[in-house]
């Protein structure tokens, strides 16, 4: 299992969670709301995980410009 938890500048928490065979988490936050979150199960059509990371950074970039 890999966990790790980052605080970032401007109040931002960036979390990822691997575990097991594709269970996974992947969350942006701020004053304890979530941004960003894609989280297996979710309906993500997970192809792989350089997809996922792409997906998510243009969304987390996306939800940064609406502030």
């Amino acid at each position: 299992m890999f966990e790790e938890r980052l605080l970032l500048a401007g109040g931002l928490v960036l979390e990822a969670r691997i575990a097991g065979d594709r269970e996974y988490l992947l969350s942006l936050g701020r004053d304890g709301r979530v941004l960003v979150e894609y989280r297996s199960g979710d309906g993500y059509d997970f192809r792989s995980v350089e997809k996922l990371r792409y997906d998510f950074e243009r969304d987390v970039e996306d939800a940064l410009r609406q502030g």
